[in-house]
């Protein structure tokens, strides 16, 4: 499948006009998956169309929905969607490369105040230093006894600390934890991750 010019002529029409919601949405207010399979087929669906990155698309499924409002229905996301829709998956391993860097260097670290103040944060440190699955079990576990007689955030690094070892880690870590603290998704910018994976390095 290709993601033509009419596609996203379509797509950006859909854009200007309408806002993106939390969740698959409807047709008047549709998630930002399902605005681009509106733009292709019509169709109100949250999978991922063959001319996206299989990589980029869940990492946007989990991202958009996370995200505040504001940031999801920004210019800058909504310009950099009509981009993404057409990017295929033949770089696929270089752009799970950039997600994983970004969870083990942006996202976790920003968590290691909350590791700290509730007794983990040596493990929480290791973990981001190793980038390992056994310094992610560390971590999960010593942050889940935490959670058992702490308050949500330590619940939500505990959850970050397990996500650590899936394939779109960084999506689900930034998930799992939006609540963490003020000014959090400024800190970390997850547009910015989906605009280097996008891209790729090239100037855009």
């Amino acid at each position: 499948m290709i993601f033509t010019p009419e596609h996203r002529a379509k797509l950006e029409q859909y854009l200007a006009g309408h806002e993106l919601s939390e969740g698959l949405g409807n047709k008047e207010n549709a998630c930002s998956l399902a605005a681009i399979n509106l733009a292709i087929s019509g169709m109100l669906s949250d999978d991922i169309p063959h001319c996206m990155s299989e990589v980029l698309g869940h990492a946007t499924i989990q991202l958009q929905d996370a995200l505040p409002a504001t940031m999801r229905n920004s210019d800058r996301f909504k310009k950099l969607l009509p981009d993404m829709a057409g990017t295929g998956r033949e770089r696929d391993d270089e752009r799970l490369a950039i997600l994983m860097d970004w969870m083990w260097g942006t996202v976790l670290p920003e968590l290691q105040p909350i590791a700290d103040a509730h007794g983990f944060g040596s493990e929480w440190r290791k973990m981001c230093d190793e980038r390992t699955t056994e310094a992610a079990r560390a971590a999960r576990a010593t942050a889940t006894a935490a959670a058992a007689r702490a308050d949500y955030a330590a619940a939500a690094a505990a959850s970050a600390a397990s996500a650590a070892r899936a394939a779109f880690a960084a999506a689900a870590a930034a998930a799992a934890i939006p609540a963490a603290a003020e000014g959090f998704w400024p800190s970390v910018d997850p547009i910015g991750v989906l605009e280097r994976m996008t891209y790729l390095g090239e100037t855009k």
